[in-house]
C-alpha cells in the first residue's frame, strides 16, 4: 500500500512539473545557466557542447538578481534571524518574551555564520529565476555543525495542497559503491543489495518523497518515504510538525494552484527568444557583409562554386571577369529591434535598475530613492519566498537546534515552548519600506530644521526619541546612544563656571 501511495504521489508531481514549468525551465538554463539546460532531461548522459546562443545579456541580469535577492532576504553581514511576538503579550511578560526571542535569534544566527549556508545561498537563489528556491539541511552527526545544499529544479517534483506547498520529491543518481554510505541503516531487498555488491560503475536512482499526514488535522506530521531504483529501503517513517524535514523550498511570484513560480526569467522569456534571434541575425547579416554570395557566368574554365580564398588569384578567359559580381539582398531596418532597447528592456523586467542616460550621476537622495524602488519591486513578488523558503529555513535550523548536540539542546524558552508567545520570523524585506519611513522621517526633521530653525525645531521634535525610534526601525546594533543621565551629566560638565560673588 505504502508503495502505491508513494507512486501515485510522485507520478502526480512530476506530472505537475511536465505541465507547468518542464519546457521553460529547460529554455531558461539555456539562456541564463547556458550548458545546464541537459539537468532537465530525462537521461543519464549528456552532451558536453551547451546548445548554442548568441548573447550572455539573459546570463549577466540573472546574476545580478539572484545575487541581490540571496543578499537582501538573507544577508551575510546583516541581522535577519529576527523575530516579533505574533500575538498579544501581557504587560508583564514583555520584557521576558523580548529577551526569549533575542536569544533565539541569536542561537539561530550563530547555527546559520557556523554552517555552510552562505557558501550554498547563493547557488540554491540561482532557480529564482526560473521561479523557485530549494535547500537541503541536515546534520550529519551530533557534533558537526549544519550542513546545506543547493538543490536545482531538474532534481525537484512539487505539488500544491491545503498548506501550499505539500508533497515534494529529490531524485538522483548515485554510483552503487556510494549507497551504503549513503544509507548506513537501509534495508536493501535482496535483489538491490547483490547489484550493490556486484556493481562497481553502475548507478541507481534515488528517490526522497515527503509530505505531510494529516490524520491529525489541526498537527499534521511529516512523512518521509525513500525509495532505490523503485524499491522501498526500510527508511519510512513519520518525521514531526514543521522543521522536521530537510527540503525547503519557497515560490517566487507564484500563481494559485501551481508549485512552480514565475520568476523573472519565465516572464521575460518571449523577450530573451527576441534578443537572442536579433543577435544572430546581426551576426549572420555581417557575415554576409564581409563575405557576400555572388554570381558568375560559368565559361567552362572558371569554377567559383566551391567559394573565393582571400589572396589567391583565379585565371579566367578574357571578358568574364567583369561579370563576376556580389549579391544583394537589401538592408534591413533595426532600430525598432534594436538590442539596446530590448536589453534596457531586460533589465526592468529583471528588477534591474535602468542605466541612466547622460554623464550626470544621480544625488545621493535620488541613489537611495532609486534602490528602494527597485528592492521594494522585488519584494512584493518575494512575499511568499520569504514565507515558504525563508520561514521555513528558520523553522528547520531551530528544529535541529533543539535535537542533541545543537545549541538550543537543553535550553528553557517557557514562553516559546509552552506557545504563549508566537515567534513570528520578520522578513528582511520589510526592511525596505522600513528604510523608506527613515528616509521620510529625515526629510521630515530637515524640513523643520529648515523652515523654523534650529532653535524652534529642537523645541518641537523630540531628537534622541526620535532617533532611537530610526535606530530601532533599523534594527541596528552598531550605533550606541548615551542615556539620558550620561547626557544630563555631559550638559552640566559643559556650562561654564560661575565665579563666586565678590564681596
Amino acid at each position: 500500500m505504502a508503495d502505491d501511495e508513494f507512486k501515485q504521489r510522485f507520478s502526480v508531481a512530476r506530472a505537475h512539473r511536465r505541465q507547468q514549468v518542464e519546457e521553460d525551465g529547460r529554455e531558461i538554463y539555456k539562456f541564463c545557466f547556458n550548458g545546464r539546460e541537459q539537468e532537465w532531461d530525462d537521461r543519464t548522459k549528456y552532451s558536453d557542447d551547451p546548445e548554442e546562443i548568441f548573447t550572455e545579456a539573459a546570463a549577466t541580469v540573472a546574476e545580478e538578481f539572484y545575487g541581490e535577492l540571496f543578499s537582501t532576504m538573507t544577508p551575510e553581514n546583516s541581522p535577519w534571524t529576527a523575530f516579533e511576538a505574533g500575538n498579544a503579550v501581557d504587560e508583564d511578560q514583555k520584557d521576558a518574551a523580548e529577551e526569549q526571542l533575542g536569544m533565539l535569534e541569536k542561537k539561530l544566527a550563530k547555527a546559520l555564520r557556523s554552517s555552510n549556508y552562505y557558501d550554498e545561498g547563493p547557488t540554491a537563489f540561482q532557480d529564482a529565476v526560473v521561479g523557485n528556491i530549494a535547500m537541503w539541511m541536515d546534520r550529519p552527526s551530533l557534533i558537526s555543525p549544519i550542513v546545506c545544499e543547493a538543490v536545482p529544479l531538474p532534481e525537484l517534483f512539487l505539488t500544491v495542497g491545503p498548506r501550499g506547498l505539500e508533497d515534494r520529491f529529490r531524485r538522483q543518481s548515485y554510483h552503487l559503491r556510494d549507497l551504503k554510505q549513503l544509507f548506513p541503516d537501509a534495508d536493501f531487498p535482496r535483489a538491490l543489495s547483490e547489484k550493490i555488491k556486484n556493481g562497481k560503475s553502475g548507478q541507481a536512482k534515488v528517490i526522497w518523497g515527503f509530505w505531510r499526514n494529516y490524520e491529525d488535522v489541526e498537527n499534521p506530521k511529516w512523512r518521509q518515504e525513500i525509495r532505490v531504483d523503485g524499491k522501498a529501503i526500510g527508511m519510512d517513517e513519520d518525521l514531526g510538525e514543521e522543521g522536521s524535514q530537510p527540503l525547503i523550498v519557497g515560490r517566487y511570484n507564484p500563481y494559485a494552484k501551481s508549485a512552480w513560480g514565475r520568476g523573472p526569467g519565465r516572464r521575460m522569456l518571449p523577450t530573451l527568444r527576441g534578443l537572442d534571434e536579433l543577435v544572430r541575425m546581426n551576426l549572420e547579416g555581417m557575415d554576409r557583409t564581409l563575405d557576400p554570395a555572388f554570381v558568375y557566368p560559368h565559361d567552362g574554365i572558371l569554377d567559383l562554386s566551391e567559394g573565393i580564398d582571400p589572396g589567391l588569384g583565379y585565371p579566367s578567359m578574357p571578358g568574364s571577369a567583369e561579370n563576376v559580381r556580389p549579391l544583394d539582398f537589401g538592408n534591413l531596418d533595426y532600430g525598432f529591434f534594436s538590442e539596446e532597447r530590448i536589453e534596457q528592456k531586460i533589465r526592468e523586467g529583471f528588477y534591474r535598475e535602468i542605466e541612466q542616460r547622460g554623464k550626470t550621476p544621480p544625488s545621493a537622495s535620488q541613489y537611495v530613492g532609486q534602490e528602494n524602488k527597485q528592492v521594494r519591486r522585488m519584494a512584493r513578488p518575494a512575499a511568499k519566498t520569504w514565507r515558504e523558503f525563508g520561514v521555513g529555513l528558520l523553522r528547520r535550523v531551530e528544529y535541529l537546534e533543539r535535537q542533541a548536540g545543537g545549541s538550543l539542546d537543553g535550553v528553557k524558552l517557557p514562553l516559546l515552548d509552552d506557545r504563549t508567545v508566537i515567534a513570528r520570523p520578520i522578513s528582511p524585506l520589510e526592511r525596505s519600506q522600513a528604510l523608506q519611513d527613515v528616509t521620510t522621517a529625515d526629510s521630515i526633521v530637515g524640513m523643520v530644521n529648515e523652515r523654523l530653525g534650529p532653535e524652534q525645531a529642537a523645541i518641537l521634535v523630540d531628537g534622541p526619541k526620535t532617533y532611537r525610534n530610526i535606530k530601532e526601525k533599523l534594527k541596528d546594533e552598531i550605533v550606541e546612544f548615551r542615556s539620558k543621565e550620561e547626557i544630563t551629566e555631559m550638559i552640566q560638565a559643559m556650562q561654564p563656571q560661575q565665579a563666586p560673588n565678590e564681596q
